[in-house]
Formats: C-alpha cells, structure tokens, sequence
C-alpha cells in the first residue's frame, strides 16, 4: 500500500479533474530517468487507474476531497472510512507515483554522485542485512505499495517476500510488475488492511514497513 499521510492530514489532490497535457513526448531517456517501465508510462498515458474509469475520476475525487477539513470534513469521519479513502487516493494517484518515483514508494539519504534510484536500492539492502535475512526464509512488506522493496530484497537476500496491500489496483500492478521481473515464484500479495491481519502467528520470518505503518488509524492499535 502506498503510505499515505496520516487520515488527519492527508492533503487534497493536486490538479483534482484538471486534464494534464505533456510538455514534450515521453522519451526513452525519460523513462530511464524516472524509474517507471516503458509498459506502466503507457498504462498512466491511457488512464488506467485501478477500479476508476475516466468517466468516474471527478466523481472519486469529490469524494476523496469531502473527507477533509478545508472541505468540511470532519477527522472522526477520515479515521471510521479511512478503507474508502484510502483506497481512492491510491487508485488515483498510483500511476503518478509509478511515473515519477519508480516502483519503490520511499526515501532514502543520498551519497554526493548517487541517484535517487541507487539510494533506494541501498536502502533496501541496508534492510535486509539489519533484518539478518538469509536465503529460503519467508518475509512480510506491510504496506507494500507496487511491490519495488519485496521485489529488490528478495532478489538480494533470495528470500520469499509477501506483500500487505489493501488497494486491489496496486496490488494487481505489483503481480504485472513481478511477472515481468521474473520474480513470481517468491513474491507475492495478500489484500489486507494492516490494522486487521489475516496471518496466523509465526508465519513468517521477518516482517519489516517502510514509510507505512507510521500512518495507520491508530498506531497504538497496530503496535
């Protein structure tokens, strides 16, 4: 799941029901430079975005934008839907991350030289050595977004990764992505909201979040 900010902050949409209009064609070179494949530039370009059909994205975004304050919503209602609106902010705005983040959804410190893609391959890295993974063992993403992390640590650690998502478009983009990275096999998603998981004790090995969990409802609860 992509990390939302918290319900009580969550901005509204930027350009809400605006046509946007490149500048200039989406290069080769574009691609490289953001991290998003050639086949997600084109799914963002054709407007795909989960469950919402062009026809329906004004709609969703009156919706999102009543659940906050600047539009008379009220915290109490954001926290006891935060399912619904969570999910149309993702399915909104999924493709945008995709195309100008890439597929990892988080930050990381960048060395002088180093490129916002190669700190973030070392951030997750970094990771998977503190967790001390080692090959064959079974791991949990909650909150995965598209899948980028469990698919780079697994591949680093040869480990089988799980991802926790509870957005049906996010996660149906994470199995695309995992086919084309050969990676099927060991990755994976569950569709769950984190605050209720469905897994029994000690089915994995390790479980780490990133930029995730800090945002729940009530991160006492999931504590």
């Amino acid at each position: 799941m992509l990390k939302p900010p918290p319900a009580s902050s969550i901005p509204p949409l930027p350009l809400a029901g605006r046509r946007l209009t490149p500048r200039r064609p989406l290069s080769r070179e574009l691609f490289a430079a953001n991290g998003m494949s050639r086949t997600g530039a084109l799914d963002l370009a054709s407007g795909v975005g989960g469950k919402i059909t062009k026809d329906e994205v004004k709609s969703a975004v009156d919706d999102y934008e009543k659940y906050h304050g600047y539009y008379g919503g009220k915290e109490e209602a954001r926290k006891s839907n935060y399912t619904d609106m969570v999910n149309k902010y993702y399915d909104l705005a999924t493709s945008f991350y995709e195309y100008g983040w890439g597929e990892s959804f988080h930050f990381a410190h960048r060395w002088n030289g180093e490129s916002l893609r190669e700190s973030i391959k070392r951030h997750e890295h970094f990771l998977a050595l503190q967790l001390g993974l080692k090959p064959g063992m079974k791991v949990l993403d909650v909150g995965c977004g598209i899948g980028g992390p469990l698919r780079e640590i697994a591949k680093f650690s040869l480990t089988s990764v799980t991802g926790l998502n509870n957005n049906e478009y996010q996660i149906s983009r994470g199995k695309e992505l995992n086919r084309v990275a050969g990676v099927s096999g060991t990755c994976d998603f569950v569709k769950a909201d984190f605050m209720k998981m469905p897994f029994s004790d000690n089915t994995f090995d390790a479980v780490y979040a990133i930029e995730a969990t800090c945002h729940a409802p009530d991160p006492v609860y999931l504590n």
